[in-house]
């Protein structure tokens, strides 16, 4: 195959990548003409739906390659992503309400969960718009290349490498296709019992169904312009176990259906229990000591934002940016580990922070023994391969060089350095918590720095980074 028809093929499969958002976009269009009655906003998004269709023509007879190598599959992830965002940013622009960039970051933010907006009164926006944010977080958070699978027939190895390409390798039923429904199946089911449960709560139907989208997405849209301190603290407190349960990985959640309950409490969740209870607790006596808070308000903001940002929700209940670099160090903290593989959570993921953490011991323990010995890596009853420890390390150091190079951005435009890492491993780790920095008025560079930070977050920084490097390969 040469060059040409190589990058055909890879053209083919972005396309079709693309028009997964069609049905989407559409169901934004019926929202737009019957609830809002604005022909301007149908207009904005069928047109991107009648673009999105006539890229496929073509196509339209094109045979593609039965196989796919790991890195054709890693490209297409990286360009399929940014295509996505570029097209999801169309109905922003056309309708008139953000300019290109900012129409671009939003749709960045809404496909890689990440929650960051350039709306400053999102309650003055029309509900199509609203609703489109919102279906974007609650696409992205599986994955656009999940959805994509979910609607094939049979699993080949194409399907197998680009399931791998997004990040993710687990499998709930022998087959990627099988999976990817069942992946599907559980989200929709947790989204509508959330839904119904804010109902229940007195949240208006329109605004709960698009804050259970946000939540189990782990993407943080909100309908309101003080995103969840809009509503009473019981709405908050009843988020928090469905924001953890976005960051569950769904095999785990497949064994609760399946009735294997201590199976569904494995170490990951177990960690993330443990760590959301530590932090809670040592960021709730800082704002009740050293800031004078109520205990009720200290309890309720700590538990919520720990929470929030440990599984990359980046709903808030409180003004970050009122916080003393205390909070803010734990917080960032919580950002860069994230929740579980396989869910909806990105950042480094709990259980590269066990592997991390076991890895210490083990490296203390070999010192101990004689030479000759043997000692297995080994956390519960599973044992690691020394390979698997040294790619969970070199992920990790690319992870904090990319955070630390983001971060330097904006302390050389003079933010200081807890805020700056703060907003940047928010980004990076698709959470969308903020202190202020990220708005309509941000510098089109930060801007674009945070488009790319989220952009690597989501994908987990390689395949992005065998895009770039391609062209030189031969050097």
């Amino acid at each position: 195959m040469n060059n040409r028809e190589y990058w055909e093929n890879v053209t083919y499969y972005v396309i079709r990548l693309l028009m997964t958002l069609i049905p989407f976009l559409l169901i934004s269009a019926l929202y737009a003409g019957f609830v809002d009655r604005s022909p301007r906003l149908v207009f904005s998004f069928l047109s991107s739906a009648l673009f999105l269709t006539g890229l496929t023509i073509p196509f339209f007879k094109y045979r593609p390659m039965e196989h796919l190598r790991l890195r054709d599959s890693f490209k297409i992830a990286a360009i399929g992503w940014m295509a996505m965002s570029l097209a999801g940013a169309m109905p922003f622009v056309i309708s008139g309400y953000l300019s290109p960039i900012d129409a671009w970051f939003e749709s960045m933010s809404g496909f890689t969960a990440t929650g960051l907006t350039m709306f400053q009164d999102v309650e003055s926006l029309p509900g199509s718009i609203i609703l489109w944010r919102s279906l974007t977080q609650w696409v992205g958070g599986v994955g656009i290349i999940v959805l994509f699978i979910s609607v094939m027939y049979r699993t080949s190895r194409v399907v197998q490498t680009l399931y791998v390409a997004e990040g993710r390798t687990d499998k709930i039923v022998p087959t990627i296709v099988g999976t990817t429904r069942r992946i599907w199946a559980i989200y929709a089911f947790y989204t509508l019992l959330a839904a119904l449960l804010l109902i229940a709560l007195g949240v208006p139907a329109f605004e709960a169904a698009n804050v259970a989208m946000t939540a189990l997405a782990t993407g943080g849209f909100a309908p309101t312009n003080d995103s969840i301190a809009a509503y009473a603290p019981a709405v908050g407190y009843a988020l928090i176990p469905f924001m953890m349960i976005g960051a569950i990985s769904f095999t785990s959640h497949m064994q609760l259906f399946r009735g294997k309950v201590r199976e569904f409490f494995n170490i990951e969740v177990r960690a993330m229990m443990i760590i959301i209870a530590a932090v809670t607790l040592l960021t709730m006596a800082h704002m009740v000591m050293a800031l004078g808070m109520a205990p009720d308000t200290a309890a309720y903001q700590s538990s919520f934002h720990i929470t929030s940002a440990l599984t990359g929700t980046g709903f808030s209940v409180g003004d970050l940016s009122t916080y003393t670099d205390y909070e803010k160090f734990l917080i960032t903290g919580m950002m860069v580990v994230g929740g579980a593989y396989g869910s909806t959570s990105s950042a480094l993921k709990l259980v590269r922070v066990v592997v991390l953490i076991y890895g210490i011991a083990w490296f203390i323990k070999r010192r101990l023994y004689p030479e000759s010995a043997v000692v297995p890596f080994k956390i519960g009853r599973r044992i690691f391969d020394p390979a698997e420890v040294r790619d969970v390390a070199i992920y990790t150091s690319a992870y904090i060089l990319l955070l630390v190079a983001g971060a330097l951005v904006f302390m050389a435009a003079g933010h200081p350095a807890a805020d700056a890492l703060f907003e940047v491993a928010s980004a990076e780790g698709n959470v969308g918590l903020s202190v202020g920095i990220t708005s309509p008025l941000m510098p089109t560079y930060q801007k674009i720095v945070l488009i790319v930070e989220m952009w690597m977050g989501r994908l987990e920084i390689f395949p992005v980074l065998v895009l770039f490097a391609s062209p030189f390969k031969k050097y």
